[in-house]
C-alpha cells in the first residue's frame, strides 16, 4: 500500500509500503503555508523555482533527482535503510508555450512503485507532443497543475490528462486564498473540477493506494493540505 498526501503547490509526500519516503517540488518559506518537519529519502525537483526546490527544508540527507541536462534523464537510487530501489525518469517540457524562453525549462517526472505508474508533471506550461507521450508512457497516477497562469490552465489540463488517460488525477498548483498577489495561478480548483467527471473531494490530505484497487474509469482525487 502507497500513501499519497499532498502538501499544497505542487508537494506532494508518497509513502511506500517498505517506509520508503519521497518527497517532489518543496516549497519555500514565502508560500504561506505550513510545512512539516519531515526527513525523507529521496527529493524529487521539477524546476528551479523556490516554489519548488526547496530541497533545504528536508531532514534526513536526502537524494536529489532533478534534471541535469537538456535531453531526458535517469536516475537509479538504491535506498539503503529500506532496501528498495527506486527507478526516475525525466522527460524535458518547458514551463511556457514558447519552449522555456518566458519561464525556463520544466521536468515531467516517472516513476513506479509497487507497480504504479506516477507521473508528476511539475509546472507543465503546454500541452504534450506526441514524442512526450511517447517517453511518458503508461500512466496510473497523474499530478497535474490545474491552475494556469505560471502552467497549463484548467482546460489545458483536462486536454493534457486525456491524452494520458491516467487511472488516478491529483490536481495542483491551483489559486486558493492564501497565495492571492503571489503570481502563482489565477484559477481555482474548482474550475478543473466542474469540467472533470467521477471527481472525489476525500476531505483529507492523504490517501492509500493499491494496484489491485486502482478505478478503471479515471477518477480526480481531491486532497486538503494544511
Amino acid at each position: 500500500m502507497i500513501t499519497v498526501r499532498y502538501l499544497g503547490i505542487s508537494s506532494f509526500l508518497i509513502t511506500t509500503s517498505k517506509k520508503t519516503t519521497i518527497l517532489i517540488d518543496p516549497f519555500a518559506e514565502y508560500i504561506p503555508l505550513k510545512f512539516p518537519e519531515i526527513a525523507t529519502d529521496v527529493v524529487v525537483v521539477s524546476h528551479e523555482h523556490r516554489a519548488h526546490n526547496a530541497a533545504w527544508r528536508i531532514g534526513g540527507n536526502p537524494k536529489i533527482v532533478k534534471r541535469t541536462s537538456d535531453f531526458q534523464v535517469e536516475h537509479e537510487l538504491p535506498v539503503e535503510r529500506t532496501k528498495e530501489k527506486l527507478v526516475f525518469k525525466g522527460i524535458p517540457t518547458a514551463h511556457d508555450k514558447f519552449s522555456g524562453r518566458q519561464r525556463g525549462p520544466n521536468t515531467v517526472f516517472c516513476f513506479e512503485l509497487e507497480g504504479i505508474r506516477f507521473c508528476h508533471l511539475g509546472d507543465l506550461g503546454h500541452l504534450l507532443t506526441d514524442e512526450h507521450r511517447r517517453k511518458i508512457g503508461k500512466v496510473d497516477v497523474l499530478f497535474i497543475p490545474v491552475g494556469g497562469k505560471n502552467t497549463i490552465s484548467s482546460t489545458e489540463a483536462t486536454l493534457v490528462v486525456n491524452q494520458l488517460n491516467p487511472k488516478i488525477v491529483f490536481p495542483m498548483h491551483y489559486l486558493f486564498p492564501k497565495i492571492i498577489g503571489l503570481n502563482i495561478a489565477d484559477e481555482e480548483l474548482s474550475k478543473f473540477a466542474e469540467k472533470m467527471e467521477n471527481v472525489k473531494d476525500e476531505s483529507t490530505m492523504a490517501v492509500n493506494l493499491e494496484l489491485a484497487k486502482l478505478p478503471e474509469k479515471t477518477e480526480v482525487i481531491l486532497l486538503k493540505f494544511e
